[in-house]
């Protein structure tokens, strides 16, 4: 039995997903996690003894805390006669510059840019890995397909998709959104196994993606007129509230304002996430890691609080908190 902590967006489920082929379905469990909760899954997992239940857990496309990494690296537990040492159990593999620090620990791996100087993604990351273990990967899936699959996720997760003008990476996001987190695995586990080895969408996904890019066009539309600029940190930012379409939204509110240094977009039910298009900015230290958040220099993210949120319902209903 294999345990997965992951991301919530579509480079986290690009784990489970070969995890689940190299694996078998029945074999593999993960949580989708965010910033917020990972450290705490991941204790809990520890604590409530759920490891003695897996052969391995891996963490992808998110990374723990130092003191969680340092807690795993140093803790061996004693159940009955056997001794478990918690870093042979885990593996963390990683791509965001922030979370470079846990290369300090032997358990980890993380790494922004390959040897060939192209930007890494989690998914790509287990895949390289999982081709290294002695699993029957190769024998369970079309390997062709996967390789593509695999780097349409690697595009779209590091902005690359726009680099090499590839739509199916953009629109292979879009489908994970459309389909859910459970329909999008198993119709990708499907055909990954299959003998299909050509990445296309068929007519019905590609209708319903054109209805999705409109819905997204006027989406952003909306979002422009309401832009709120403010000094952040030394640096202008744009500030808009949005619950959907982040990534494309903060870099067409990039492009649209050049006069800006980033784009915050405040979704207060799962957090904030950050864009900018300049070449000078690091969001991911200069700007989300202040803020307990972490990323990419171009992308980025940082949480909203239990108690910032308990004060904006208070403050629209003029309610004291309990």
């Amino acid at each position: 039995m294999i345990r997965l902590f992951t991301h919530n967006d579509l480079d986290g489920l690009g784990g489970p997903i070969l995890a689940a082929i190299a694996y078998g379905t029945d074999a593999v469990t993960f949580d989708s996690c965010r910033y917020e909760d990972i450290n705490e899954k991941v204790m809990a997992y520890i604590e409530e003894k759920e490891f003695l239940s897996y052969e391995k857990c891996y963490i992808t496309d998110i990374s723990v805390s130092e003191e969680v990494a340092k807690y795993i690296s140093e803790t061996t537990l004693t159940e009955g006669d056997t001794a478990y040492v918690l870093k042979d159990h885990f593996k963390l593999l990683d791509h965001h510059i922030t979370a470079m620090p846990l290369n300090a620990f032997n358990w980890c791996h993380v790494e922004d840019t390959d040897a060939n100087g192209m930007k890494c993604s989690g998914t790509a990351l287990f895949y390289r890995h999982l081709l290294t273990q002695n699993v029957p990967f190769k024998e369970n899936l079309t390997k062709q397909l996967t390789d593509v699959f695999v780097e349409k996720i690697r595009r779209y997760d590091t902005w690359d998709w726009a680099k090499f003008e590839d739509l199916e990476a953009k629109q292979l996001n879009d489908l994970f959104y459309l389909l859910g987190k459970d329909r999008f695995m198993e119709y990708w586990c499907t055909r990954l196994a299959g003998e299909d080895g050509e990445f296309a969408f068929d007519e019905t996904q590609k209708l319903i993606l054109e209805i999705r890019q409109n819905e997204i066009d006027k989406y952003i539309e909306s979002r422009n007129e309401e832009i709120i600029e403010r000094e952040i940190l030394g640096k202008k930012a744009g500030i808009v509230f949005a619950d959907r379409y982040q990534s494309e939204l903060g870099n067409k509110l990039a492009e649209l304002h050049p006069e800006l240094d980033f784009i915050a977009m405040i979704n207060a039910g799962s957090g904030v996430s950050c864009r900018t298009i300049k070449e000078d900015i690091n969001l991911g230290s200069d700007i989300a890691a202040v803020f307990g958040g972490g990323g990419h220099a171009k992308a980025a993210g940082l949480p909203v609080k239990d108690e910032v949120r308990e004060m904006i319902i208070n403050q629209i209903f003029k309610c004291d908190s309990k």
